[in-house]
């Protein structure tokens, strides 16, 4: 009898304490529920008056936009514009005849940027160096920026 007791009084603590062990869980559980809901109210608020912000900029950028398209319309008819446009792509360097790419037999005797200069073209200045044409361009960029 007196086994049957300790054993209910045993019993009865381990079920006392899974009772207070869920009863934890389920307070960390609701509180990490709180605290997400809160995040995700924070960052819609946070969004909404990004939003709100990004709306009012644009607002104003479009107003300054059409504010100066009509005086850039008044200073300069579009044909002018269209005119220069067709003069600059129509431009084309002439060819210095004396710089022959078929000469240059390694690549340090290759000066790249006269040939660019005097009117050849990316693939001829890739083929006479004997390297690919994103080279030559990238080469040509790089020298335009330093000078």
């Amino acid at each position: 009898m007196m086994f049957a007791i300790v054993l209910s009084i045993l019993l009865n603590l381990v079920a006392l304490f899974a009772i207070i062990l869920l009863y934890v869980r389920q307070n960390r559980l609701l509180a990490l529920d709180n605290q997400q809901k809160r995040r995700v109210a924070e960052m819609e608020e946070l969004m909404s008056a990004y939003m709100e912000e990004l709306k009012e900029e644009n607002d104003a950028f479009l107003s300054s936009l059409t504010k100066t398209a009509g005086e850039e319309r008044v200073t300069e008819p579009p044909s002018k514009v269209r005119m220069k446009a067709m003069e600059a792509y129509q431009s084309v360097p002439a060819i210095d005849p004396s710089i022959d790419p078929s000469d240059h037999s390694d690549m340090a005797e290759l000066d790249m940027v006269s040939m660019h200069r005097a009117g050849f073209s990316i693939d001829e200045i890739a083929k006479a160096a004997g390297v690919g044409r994103t080279e030559v361009e990238l080469f040509l960029k790089f020298n335009k920026n330093i000078e």
